[in-house]
């Protein structure tokens, strides 16, 4: 019976588009700034909350949900580009910086940081 599944389990891979099967990886990108988040979060969602005073129509401020298989990865790049050895979220990586946690001066630093990157 397990042998049975098996062959109906590859049939069915093999069945499905390329696309599908060939799941790419997201890239982290040095033009946006990444906000990692959890829904759970109480700083989090202060975090989003200015992110959505601020920059909700910006494509280059990307929000990302931690409890996606897809954010899980490009935190994982953040972590690795910048070797940050513990993470306090939210997390925010932006060009050739990052930062973790929420405050008022997160906020000052984000603004700046976006300012910087593209003028506002």
């Amino acid at each position: 019976m397990l042998r049975f599944l098996s062959v109906i389990l590859a049939l069915a891979l093999l069945s499905a588009p390329a696309e599908a099967r060939r799941k790419k990886e997201p890239v982290l990108e040095n033009n946006k700034a990444y906000v990692f988040y959890l829904k759970s979060c109480p700083m989090c969602r202060k975090a989003l909350k200015h992110i959505d005073e601020r920059y909700l129509s910006r494509p280059d401020v990307v929000r990302v949900d931690l409890a996606r298989e897809e954010g899980r990865a490009l935190l994982q790049q953040c972590v690795q580009k910048f070797g940050i050895k513990g993470v306090v979220i939210p997390v925010f990586c932006i060009g050739d910086k990052y930062f973790m946690g929420w405050s008022g001066k997160a906020a000052a630093a984000l603004d700046s940081y976006i300012v910087e990157m593209h003028g506002g």
